[in-house]
């Protein structure tokens, strides 16, 4: 369990962290296809756009199961932007049932928060952090 701890404390600072750096980009040629989300497993950058509800609900379900595979995932809106470096909301949520984690997830991901899971393979718990 103190590892679990360790895990999500860990990337709620890294989260914290890598809000207040600035990316500076020197080829003014660069050219990204927009996306609406921006996701980390394990640190590591990833862009999706699911845009239907049906590829919203497969896009969490890839991302719970990489959670369960033991991964750190964190997902949030591209567009959100302009957060700063204060965290002002932290809601955290903790479950044994895939179906309300999958769904708390969601909602707060609508609601404009970044989401972080985690999930504990002892004890089957789902630990969803939700910040904003």
């Amino acid at each position: 369990m103190n590892k679990l701890k360790l895990v999500a404390f860990m990337a709620v600072l890294g989260l914290t962290l890598g809000s207040c750096t600035k990316e500076v980009v020197d080829d003014a040629s660069i050219v990204t296809a927009p996306s609406s989300v921006t996701y980390f497993i394990n640190g590591e950058q990833h862009y999706a756009n699911p845009q239907t509800e049906e590829e919203w609900s497969d896009f969490l379900d890839r991302m719970f199961a990489l959670a369960e595979e033991g991964n750190v995932v964190r997902f949030e809106r591209s567009t959100a932007g302009g957060q700063g470096c204060v965290t002002k909301e932290k809601e955290t949520f903790t479950t044994n049932d895939f179906t309300k984690a999958k769904a708390w997830a969601f909602q707060k991901e609508l609601e404009g928060y970044a989401v972080t899971i985690t999930y504990d393979q002892q004890s089957g718990e789902y630990t969803c952090i939700a910040i904003r």
